[in-house]
């Protein structure tokens, strides 16, 4: 049945044209190719549809009574083509991404916001959410997204790390007690985010020993912002990254908790659907921030 359709689409341009040579160019196929289409469809009525001859080529009656319904199926491909191409065009500058919303007042926000300057014809829509976003449903051409990544079929490329302190407020330290290692931390209240498992990794930064706790946080959130603003009132244990932790602590709203062991950094990455043309504008942003971090982390 599709191959009729395509014949029918054929032997449309074929009459439309008076050739095969010329419905054939029309439609970018060899004569041969738009000859045999036209053979097939002939071969699958059981009837000729065209009288051929050295100079020209003329309708049999049950070609002139096919004719209308072929040239319905032609009209409509070549609008849908048309459509289709037109749209591109208005949309190839198009761009949707989604950012973790814990990157609004980072450097991140602000290598986007010069790669924007640098493409001034883009038109870009940027959602900014620390929850994951579904990239196919919400067609979504490029996500950044921060940890490990599962399993899938869709495109990722690293592009830094992301260092990040363990937080509390000074007042809900002084009720906690003396505090030496990870261990000790395990009783305490957390802030947790509900898109992070309830465990930190740990590592001294003298000795090297590694240390792994396992929590249960009091509070869930989906924003680490708001985890960290928890915190500072005295709520529990966050675990922003550093550049947020630092203004904090540069203003005396919290203090870091066991500075002598470091958090183990998260990776984050740029996550794409595997359809995307490497000459889009999409790519373009990727390489642009993969090459403003140039594998740096966030400070």
């Amino acid at each position: 049945m599709i191959d009729d359709i395509r014949y029918l689409i054929v032997f449309a341009k074929i009459a439309e044209v008076g050739s095969i040579s010329g419905g054939a160019e029309a439609l970018g196929l060899s004569t041969a190719t738009a000859s045999q289409h036209l053979s097939k469809l002939e071969k699958n009525l059981g009837s000729a549809l065209l009288y051929r001859s050295t100079r020209k080529l003329s309708l049999t009656q049950d070609g002139e009574s096919l004719l209308e319904t072929a040239q319905s199926m032609l009209a409509l491909y070549e609008k849908g083509v048309i459509e289709f191409k037109q749209r591109s065009i208005s949309t190839q500058n198009h761009l949707r991404i989604s950012i973790p919303a814990v990157f609004i007042n980072s450097d991140f926000t602000r290598h986007i916001a010069a790669f924007i300057k640098a493409h001034p014809h883009i038109c870009l829509s940027m959602s900014c959410n620390d929850s994951r976003s579904d990239i196919i449903a919400e067609s979504i051409d490029v996500a950044f997204r921060i940890g490990e990544l599962p399993d899938s079929s869709l495109k990722a490329r690293h592009l830094f790390v992301l260092p990040r302190k363990v937080v509390a407020a000074r007042g809900y330290l002084a009720e906690c007690g003396p505090l030496s290692h990870p261990r000790d931390l395990q009783a305490l209240n957390w802030i947790g985010l509900t898109m992070r498992p309830n465990s930190r990794v740990f590592r001294h930064v003298d000795t090297g020993e590694e240390a792994e706790i396992k929590y249960t946080p009091g509070v869930r959130v989906d924003s680490v912002e708001a985890s960290y603003q928890l915190a500072r009132h005295q709520v529990g244990l966050a675990a922003p990254p550093n550049y947020l932790a630092d203004a904090g602590i540069r203003r005396n709203e919290v203090e870091a908790v066991l500075p002598q062991w470091q958090l183990e950094p998260l990776k984050v990455y740029a996550v794409w659907p595997p359809n995307v043309s490497t000459s889009s504008v999409a790519y373009a942003l990727i390489n642009s921030l993969y090459d403003a971090f140039n594998s740096r982390s966030l400070d």
